[in-house]
């Protein structure tokens, strides 16, 4: 159901209208039609309720399948047939739709021996490739020209333009794809876990100075887009904010410099200086590079979601909670939201439950009347839909365990908190206990004093004042814990806490 729900999201419904794909019923009563519709208005959430919903069946039923096979085959056609020249793309995001749909013609017609159009399209699309810097596009064309010009049509001169052009570019495309691997080879252990691996600055020192002469031998847009993302990871790794910064600048200024508009780099390095300015508690600079990004993404995409997890921590940090508010009520409420990946669901709902903490506690009043009340939220719910991030030991569960100690507290349900204590306890044992983590290990174990010394504010604050001394010399912008595991400073946290306690 997920290609479908991207595919009706890309293909509007003018659109098939305009061009009769849905079938010849002006009414558009028709089957197809319908299951268009409920699809866009994310009716199903998977394909055995649309087979049922259609035929009582489940989604292998061949009627079922028929039928979805129909609809995703013309939604695939009229990608073909849609204007992409949309004022939210960049110049270069036109030319690398307008190419690869002129290529994929160009290609045809080669198969069909209309070789002569076909050669004339593609020369063409290699000057736009050119500009563009579609090194894979460019490569494909050259070893296209080069047979056409070799063995068709006996044009020597032509057959080694087109030849020292293709090696000239494959040297190219193969430090590119090279860098590529490179990043992701360190990103992906990062998707679904957000602990700290400082060991991965060895693996991405290791990396980058394999690509830095590349790097200097050319100028190219994507392999300046891995390589200095490889060069970023060196330092994000271990959370080296100030050094993350001067990479971003020289890469944003490198970028600058292009003679197109090179939108996807601009905004990822400006997002990085925007997570950055939130640690070093520069709340402005951290505005200002959430503005800039901000230009180069598109409302309701996965990356325009995940500026706005920054966005979020920009006003929980900077103790601007109805912002906060105001800005998790908009994201868990869009259209789009049900079809993001799970992670990035569970992040908002665990942001979600810090605010309901915030309420508990007395620090943020209670929701408006046309938003969802606050009071709907139980712990138990929440703690069965961490699906993911229960399993992160050493990132993201961390701030769920800590929630359920603070709503526990929060609550007043000591009885059920005292029975988690002992469990919560050998988990921070057994996988806080690195320097990685310090300035969590130090906060659960001050909360921890909470039910071991009777909710007590006076024994807990003498208890866990080596701990919060500890904290306290530990300021978040030089711990080497990753960003999103402090959703609220643990500093104004335990101030929330302990004025819940008696004296």
């Amino acid at each position: 159901m997920r290609d479908l729900a991207d595919l009706v999201n890309i293909v509007t419904r003018t659109k098939l209208r305009s061009v009769e794909l849905m079938g010849d019923n002006s009414d558009g009563s028709s089957k197809l039609q319908e299951f268009y519709d409920l699809v866009a208005e994310g009716r199903f959430s998977d394909d055995d309720e649309a087979a049922g919903y259609f035929y009582g069946a489940d989604k292998n039923a061949p009627s079922y399948q028929k039928l979805r096979k129909t609809l995703k085959d013309r939604l695939v056609n009229s990608l073909f047939v849609i204007d992409l020249k949309q004022a939210s793309y960049t110049d270069r995001q036109k030319a690398y739709y307008e190419c690869y749909k002129e290529w994929a013609a160009a290609k045809i017609l080669f198969g069909k021996n209309a070789r002569t159009a076909a050669a004339g399209i593609a020369r063409k699309l290699l000057k736009i490739a050119r500009k563009y810097e579609f090194t894979e596009l460019i490569v494909d064309i050259c070893h296209t020209l080069r047979l056409f010009h070799g063995t068709i049509e006996g044009d020597y001169k032509k057959y080694q333009q087109y030849n020292e052009d293709f090696k000239a570019y494959e040297q190219l495309w193969i430090q590119e794809n090279r860098a590529e691997e490179y990043f992701i080879e360190l990103s992906i252990g990062f998707i679904n876990s957000k602990a700290t691996k400082t060991e991965f600055q060895d693996k991405a020192r290791a990396y980058y100075a394999e690509v830095q002469p590349a790097l200097e031998q050319y100028g190219s847009y994507q392999l300046h887009l891995c390589g200095r993302l490889i060069e970023v990871s060196i330092f994000t790794a271990v959370n080296d904010y100030r050094s993350t910064l001067s990479v971003c600048d020289r890469a944003i200024a490198f970028f600058e410099k292009k003679d197109f508009t090179a939108g996807v780099p601009l905004q990822v390095f400006h997002y990085q200086k925007f997570i950055c300015h939130v640690q070093l508690r520069e709340f402005d600079n951290a505005r200002m590079a959430a503005e800039q990004c901000l230009k180069y993404l598109e409302e309701g995409k996965f990356n325009w979601f995940k500026l706005y997890e920054l966005y979020f921590l920009l006003y929980t940090h900077s103790g601007e909670y109805e912002k906060a508010r105001q800005i998790l009520n908009r994201i868990m409420s869009h259209a789009n939201f049900p079809e993001l990946p799970a992670n990035v669901q569970e992040t908002w709902k665990i942001s979600e439950a810090y605010l309901y903490f915030l309420e508990c506690a007395g620090k943020l009043g209670p929701q408006s009347k046309d938003a969802e009340q606050a009071s709907s939220f139980r712990l138990s719910k929440f703690l069965n839909e961490m699906q993911v991030f229960s399993k992160d030991k050493q990132g993201m569960n961390i701030p769920i365990l800590i929630l359920e100690l603070l709503l526990g507290i929060a609550s007043g349900k000591y009885d059920e908190l005292i029975d988690r204590v002992e469990a919560i306890d050998k988990y921070r044992a057994r996988y806080m206990r690195e320097g990685d983590i310090a300035r969590s290990n130090y906060f659960l174990k001050m909360l921890l004093q909470i039910p071991k010394n009777a909710y007590r504010r006076a024994a807990v604050e003498a208890k866990a004042a080596e701990d919060y001394n500890a904290l306290s010399a530990m300021p978040i912008e030089m711990a080497n814990q990753t960003f999103e595991i402090e959703i609220i400073p643990y500093g104004k946290l335990w101030e929330y806490v302990l004025s819940l306690l008696s004296r």
